[in-house]
């Protein structure tokens, strides 16, 4: 009795109530992004700079592109995914029910650039055209540069290449003639003299170019965990916003840029054009998406975008880190 006495007036001395630990544990939270680019950095951002520990959750953050990312979802081998809109909506009309949390990129940050001898319409046609895939951000892009330069996808040959990087490493090597792509890319096109053909950034499309999902099953059963998730983020991107320095050593450290000028380049176009507009999911960013995939996918046409958009949890963050 005397033993029990002494260790709960210890616990007390330490501002933890008896029966209670002093430190609980942190919550393991397994995640994927589906590109290795700065819209998904705040994920590895929040792992580096200690906010997913300081909410509780102990992040295993891994590369899965949207083919793997998806089924690893479904399967309960990752809780929450960060991927694209367009792959969402493919996936939500395939049966999979998703909720989209947070918008990293709430427009389409993509332009479409092509090597000097293609640079305009006609010269594009029967030319390859790189894409990801026939479902992400960046085939959404695509279409949308193809048709605001009066082609169609039949006059182009689309090319699926797999990852951002293999499909900008294919411009720049003259595999394919033309590609959407978004910084640091872009600074290395531009200095080889390629031309951007479409910059849909200035129209400001909104689309989920990535964005964080979770399964509507998780969310219902773990809802604590998810908002110390989208907590976590909500910090880490504010930080990644207004810590030019934190903001380039994650670049740095995560995609390989040493170049001053393309950290530079980079860190500007997220701080001053997409991070700054907040990272609140809304309806039309999804339905942006389907729109371009209907025609391709006859199944998005059933997919009620409202039910994918869960604004709950961004909503309990502190107001300054909403935005």
């Amino acid at each position: 009795m005397r033993l029990q006495l002494v260790l709960a007036s210890s616990l007390i001395a330490l501002g933890a109530s008896p029966g209670v630990s002093a430190a609980a544990p942190l919550q393991q939270v397994d995640m994927s992004f589906s590109q290795k680019n700065v819209d998904f950095l705040p994920l590895d951002a929040a792992v580096d700079g200690g906010y997913f520990k300081q909410h509780g959750i102990d992040a295993n953050v891994r590369y899965l592109p949207a083919q793997e990312g998806i089924p690893a979802l479904v399967a309960g081998q990752v809780q929450l995914a960060g991927i694209g809109g367009s792959d969402a909506v493919s996936a939500e009309a395939a049966g999979t029910k998703l909720k989209l949390l947070m918008s990293f990129s709430p427009i389409n940050i993509f332009s479409f650039w092509a090597r000097p001898k293609y640079a305009s319409a006609n010269a594009l046609k029967g030319n390859r055209v790189g894409i990801t895939s026939a479902t992400g951000s960046l085939y959404t892009a695509t279409l949308l540069a193809l048709k605001a330069l009066g082609l169609k996808t039949s006059d182009v040959v689309i090319t699926p290449l797999g990852g951002i990087v293999n499909v900008n490493n294919s411009l720049i090597a003259g595999s394919i003639v033309a590609a959407a792509s978004h910084p640091p890319a872009t600074y290395r096109f531009k200095r080889a003299g390629f031309v951007n053909l479409v910059d849909l950034v200035k129209k400001k499309i909104p689309s989920v170019s990535s964005g964080l999902w979770a399964p509507a099953a998780y969310i219902s059963t773990h809802r604590a965990t998810v908002q110390n998730v989208v907590d976590a983020l909500a910090e880490t991107l504010h930080r990644m916003r207004t810590d030019r320095a934190f903001a380039e050593s994650e670049i740095s450290k995560r995609l390989g840029i040493k170049d001053k000028g393309e950290l530079d380049f980079t860190y500007d176009f997220y701080a001053n054009d997409i991070f700054s507009l907040g990272a609140m999911p809304e309806v039309a960013q999804i339905e942006s998406d389907k729109e371009w995939l209907a025609p391709t996918n006859p199944k998005v046409k059933t997919v009620n975008v409202a039910d994918m958009i869960d604004q709950s949890f961004l909503k309990n963050v502190p107001k300054e880190f909403q935005k």
